[in-house]
């Protein structure tokens, strides 16, 4: 998906993977139930199911949806085959979105959107496409990293292990946010074909790739499930192709610190799969037996056929929990002092390097995350309060970041960007 005209921020490109998300959905339902799906097909969603999986309180996002909704009315694409011997040529230039609006029903907000015609085409073609993972998505910050995961999701069980190559002017495209081809003019060449006048990117491959490729990399590699690495080729002292290696990470897991099967069981009949299902349980506070009333909660409330259907399993049980999390107590002796928690992390790091496994997802962040939400409470509330300062003081503590904050003060969970910013100060901190 290449901007032609226009500018498509990170956060727009990842809402709309949430629209097709939902639109595949509904196509799914609408072929089990055997009806058609209409070339003027319009879908709806609650605005807080599809920026679940992005961070930030839902609340927040009542002004935003509309300017990253204008952000897809606006920007034209062109959609290209990934692999130049691919069967299917690129489908030309198109807005990402034909019609949206927003609505408050209840006290929610409703979205309802359009597909441009061959995008519709695409919902009724899925096996031919990608299917990604929202939440890796929504972790990912930079507008590469998201174009460069997109692509390299799709050649995670290719047993080459390497993405299409190609050349750098066609990656410095794939990977940049803002259009590069100008209006788009044709006109009929020499032998009478339409040639293409587009002008050709003006960014150089080498300064995009060090002022944003090299990090999205790194961004990639730690926040995914996938790996990649760089691969140049060159002619001469010019780089001639550019493409990418990919391997899936092994998810390894430490003796009871799995899924419980109760647990694995109910979430799959909601239909959410185990990898959120794992990432819900991470986070949860309260552990195993806060999450099985969250299920058993919205296990009840799908079975009500007296009150609309629940759009997304995963969005309400998130909900549901965070409710939970005001009321749920857990002991300060019940957790780990920090020293401990530091220890069992890197025991484990160990054991696993001793058994020749180097594609552990397990980041020096990852357990430092699991060390900070192991301190006590006291040694959270000052480290919390720094992180807060901090972020006040570089003009980052946004009205979300507020609420966030004035919730955990008020016994609330650790959640979101104010979390990682607790981790980027605490590994600050121990690197002076």
């Amino acid at each position: 998906m290449v901007p032609v005209v226009g500018k498509l921020s990170p956060v727009s490109r990842k809402i709309f993977n949430a629209l097709l998300f939902k639109g595949g959905g509904v196509y799914r339902d609408k072929l089990h139930a055997g009806a058609p799906m209409l070339a003027e097909e319009t879908f709806e969603a609650r605005l807080s199911d599809l920026v679940s999986h992005l961070p930030g309180e839902a609340a927040d996002w009542s002004s935003n949806a509309r300017v990253h909704l204008m952000e897809m009315l606006r920007t034209e694409v062109v959609w290209q085959s990934i692999d130049k011997n691919a069967d299917v040529e690129g489908w030309g230039a198109m807005n990402l979105l034909s019609q949206a609006e927003l609505e408050k029903r209840g006290g929610a907000l409703y979205v309802r959107w359009s597909f441009p015609p061959r995008v519709l085409a695409a919902l009724k073609d899925p096996a031919f496409y990608t299917r990604l993972d929202l939440d890796i998505m929504g972790s990912l910050r930079t507008y590469a990293a998201i174009a460069l995961y997109e692509i390299c999701s799709r050649y995670r069980t290719n047993p080459t292990g390497l993405t299409c190559n190609q050349p750098p002017d066609w990656w410095v495209e794939a990977l940049t946010a803002r259009g590069t081809r100008g209006a788009g003019v044709r006109t009929k060449g020499r032998a009478g074909r339409d040639e293409d006048l587009e002008a050709r990117p003006k960014r150089e491959w080498r300064k995009v790739k060090s002022e944003s490729v090299i990090d999205a990399i790194a961004e990639i590699n730690a926040k995914t499930d996938l790996e990649i690495d760089l691969i140049e080729k060159r002619t001469g002292k010019a780089v001639s192709s550019v493409q990418f290696s990919v391997r899936r990470k092994r998810q390894l897991v430490a003796a009871g610190e799995g899924v419980p099967p109760d647990i694995l069981e109910k979430a799959t009949a909601l239909g959410i799969s185990v990898q959120e299902i794992a990432g819900v349980l991470r986070s949860v506070v309260g552990g195993p037996e806060v999450l099985r009333a969250g299920l058993m909660k919205v296990s009840d409330r799908t079975r009500r056929e007296d009150l609309q259907p629940v759009d997304s399993p995963l969005a309400y049980l998130r909900r549901v929990l965070e409710e939970f999390s005001q009321y749920v107590g857990v002991p300060e002796n019940s957790n780990q002092t920090a020293d401990r928690l530091s220890a069992t992390a890197q025991a484990f790091t160990t054991s696993l390097d001793r058994a020749g496994v180097i594609d552990v997802v397990e980041t020096e962040a990852s357990r430092v995350k699991k060390l900070v939400e192991g301190m006590n409470r006291s040694e959270q509330l000052q480290l919390a309060e720094q992180a807060f300062r901090s972020m006040k003081d570089r003009g980052l503590a946004t009205a979300a970041i507020g609420q966030a904050y004035a919730r955990y003060v008020n016994g609330g969970p650790l959640v979101g960007v104010f979390l990682g910013e607790m981790v980027r100060l605490y590994l600050s901190q121990r690197a002076r």
